[in-house]
């Protein structure tokens, strides 16, 4: 019988993103299948507590602090050399060998799987943004980049299979590190499942009451912005929007940005500072998920000027909380999903603007978002989800039967 191991990163107290993976792991754990030989790898205490509430079988590799000491020192050449020499591995290594793993599953592009030496992987990848735009600080700070192609390199020469969200992204890692094509498996928001999917709307919550604890103005029209402060995200596009707002004096829009601080927090907290713009913006840091569902379902529109894509979370998000949304132009190329959202012009502040009147058009607005939840249905369809992954164990699972 094949074993195989689920690398579950993280832990429930990062939101969104711990979600995204978790909701992903409970799926593979339904592939029927293989659901006696499926277990879950995890890093954190409170990850390996929470699971054992929900029943969940999971074995605990502790990170400490000598452990990601003890990792940097692997990523040394010479010195990786020297500890192979003298037969020295890396605890992980050491782990999924112990416990006799035959098939590692990363739900992200993971430094461990580095280590999977003698052990096969399935590894996602979700953007090669690091490539695209480079110059942002996210991407070239602190050897950020020069780790990241360590990494994929690395992924890309070693892994059974490389799941990406789109054609683009599929079409990216043949033209940058020359991936064979049969390596690269398209699956649609893999592991890209809405954060804050429909089990995590409670019957028994008061969103309402949640959401006026916000104070937010009832005679302005709430254009939401859910991401994290990379520079990427472009916080600075709706900061310029909401200059031409100031300017014509136009009250009937407020955008409001949550997020953790991901370096760029600070500058953009100083421009709507220096603009006098706080009648125009509001900001608030980290939120729980009952809060940013708050937001959700009463904002009217969700907007994302990203540059990072194709695909990000909020789409999918917007489209299940029946909500029109903006997205930056071009970033999902030939794609359907383009019919179920409105794209803006990021090098111009003012297209966004002039489309923001979409927000009082009741009728168009009713038509466009049940069309979008109709089109969220297909693609985040969790059979074809776990057919999908299925597949790919099937394939494991008859060229390990070669030598075990």
């Amino acid at each position: 019988m094949m074993k195989i191991g689920i690398y579950l990163e993280g832990s429930p107290i990062m939101g969104g993103g711990f979600l995204q993976s978790l909701k992903a792991t409970t799926l593979l754990l339904e592939i029927e299948k293989y659901k006696n030989e499926i277990e879950i790898i995890t890093t954190d205490k409170k990850t390996e507590e929470y699971l054992e509430e929900k029943n969940i079988k999971n074995r605990l590799f502790r990170i400490s602090k000598f452990f990601k000491y003890l990792s940097q020192l692997f990523e040394i050449s010479f010195l990786n050399d020297f500890f192979n020499k003298i037969k020295i591995n890396h605890p992980f290594y050491n782990f999924i060998k112990k416990k006799k793993y035959d098939l590692i599953i990363f739900l992200g592009p993971s430094q461990m799987s580095k280590f999977c030496k003698e052990v096969g992987f399935i590894s996602n990848i979700w953007d090669l943004d690091h490539k695209k735009n480079s110059q942002f600080p996210e991407h070239n700070l602190n050897n950020i980049y020069e780790n990241k192609e360590k990494l994929y390199k690395e992924i890309v020469s070693r892994a059974f299979k490389i799941i990406v969200p789109h054609e683009s992204n599929k079409q990216d890692l043949i033209d940058y590190y020359k991936t064979p094509k049969d390596k690269i498996t398209i699956q649609s928001l893999m592991p890209m499942l809405p954060t804050l999917y429909k089990e995590n709307v409670k019957k028994e919550v008061n969103y309402n009451k949640i959401y006026s604890k916000f104070k937010l103005p009832l005679n302005k029209k709430i254009i939401f912005y859910p991401a994290q402060f990379w520079a990427h995200k472009n916080h600075k596009y709706l900061v310029d929007v909401a200059k031409i707002l100031k300017s014509k004096k136009d009250e009937k829009y407020l955008f409001v940005f949550c997020g953790g601080n991901k370096g760029n927090y600070n500058y953009i907290k100083s421009l709507i500072s220096k603009n006098k713009l706080e009648n125009q913006i509001m900001i608030f840091n980290f939120l729980s998920n009952d809060e940013v569902i708050s937001l959700y379902k009463n904002c009217s529109a969700v907007v994302m000027p990203t540059l990072c894509g194709p695909t990000n979370l909020p789409i999918y998000d917007s489209f299940f909380f029946k909500k029109i949304l903006f997205y930056t132009k071009g970033l999902i190329p030939n794609d359907k999903i383009n019919d179920h959202l409105i794209e803006i012009d990021i090098n111009s502040p003012n297209d966004l603007y002039k489309k923001l009147d979409f927000c009082f058009d009741e009728e168009k607005i009713l038509k466009m978002t049940e069309n979008s939840y109709e089109f969220y249905k297909i693609i985040c369809s969790e059979e074809n989800f776990k057919i999908k992954y299925e597949k790919i164990i099937d394939e494991f699972s008859h060229l390990l039967k070669r030598w075990k």
